[in-house]
């Protein structure tokens, strides 16, 4: 309908590559139909606020469709629509980007705010994905992205992730800003070097050792706003271009709400691996 995952997907792409023309359209919109409130309520807390705010549909939008270099589909029968008017380029639904079907963001109409906001960050990971696959940006070395089920499988995920790092000479990351996991580096021995996503990362960063890992000094109350910055692929990269690397991301279930942090924070990685007791 135009209203919530394809005008927040345009949203993140005009943040994220400024350079190239984004549009959005609906296979069932009502022409001049508002975006959601909420969605844009989002996108605003996130930095990035959404451009466009009434609905248009396949038939309002066909000329501009039939140029476009690239289409990115919520769902895979959006796919047949685009189709029939006669496109030809690249066609890609979200279905078809990750093999990881709890990636796959549903339409957030009716949803609480804390599950909306789950469902944007599967829209924002897969739409960024997709553009990077595109344009054949890739790791140098490989990114592998622990992932916690749950807060009670977070000290089975960094024992995994310290495993894997151990297992392919790869450099750790803690990738939950949003609760650092400071005391349960230090309790399995591994010391942590801090760095901050607020400021630009040098192309040779400070490489940790097997007993070291990195971890963001504090804890950030929104790190969606920085998981959707170009910094944090420019972090991702600086050291996937020096070897491999594992991602431990925060857990996407918390005690009181599901959270987006895992799929933002993940979403350059080649390998994923779930972690659930």
């Amino acid at each position: 309908m135009n209203q919530a995952r394809s005008p927040f997907a345009q949203a993140v792409l005009e943040r994220n590559f400024p350079d190239d023309q984004i549009s959005s359209t609906g296979v069932r919109a009502i022409v001049d139909t508002p975006v959601m409130e909420m969605v844009a309520s989002i996108a605003k807390e996130w930095n990035m606020p959404i451009s466009k705010k009434y609905s248009t549909n396949l038939e309002v939008d066909k000329d501009e469709i039939l140029l476009a270099d690239l289409i990115i589909c919520a769902e895979e029968a959006h796919c047949a629509a685009i189709t029939a008017l006669g496109y030809t380029g690249a066609l890609i639904s979200y279905e078809k980007i990750l093999e990881d079907k709890d990636f796959i963001p549903q339409d957030p109409d009716g949803f609480s705010p804390e599950n909306m906001r789950r469902e944007l960050g599967k829209v924002a990971a897969l739409t960024l994905r997709a553009v990077l696959d595109h344009k054949k940006i890739t790791n140098r070395h490989p990114v592998l992205a622990v992932i916690p089920h749950g807060i009670s499988d977070l000290e089975m995920a960094l024992t995994h992730a310290q495993f894997e790092r151990k297992l392919r000479g790869a450099v750790l990351i803690d990738a939950d800003l949003r609760a650092p996991l400071h005391q349960e580096l230090l309790e399995l021995g591994i010391q942590k070097i801090e760095f901050d996503v607020s400021h630009a990362f040098s192309s040779n960063p400070v490489m940790p050792n097997e007993n070291e890992a990195l971890s963001h000094s504090h804890q950030i109350d929104d790190p969606e706003r920085f998981f959707l910055d170009p910094l944090w692929r420019d972090f991702i990269a600086s050291y996937s271009n020096q070897g491999p690397v594992v991602l431990l991301t925060a857990p996407r279930h918390s005690r009181m709400r599901r959270l987006p942090d895992s799929y933002l924070s993940s979403l350059q990685a080649d390998e994923f691996s779930v972690i659930s007791s």
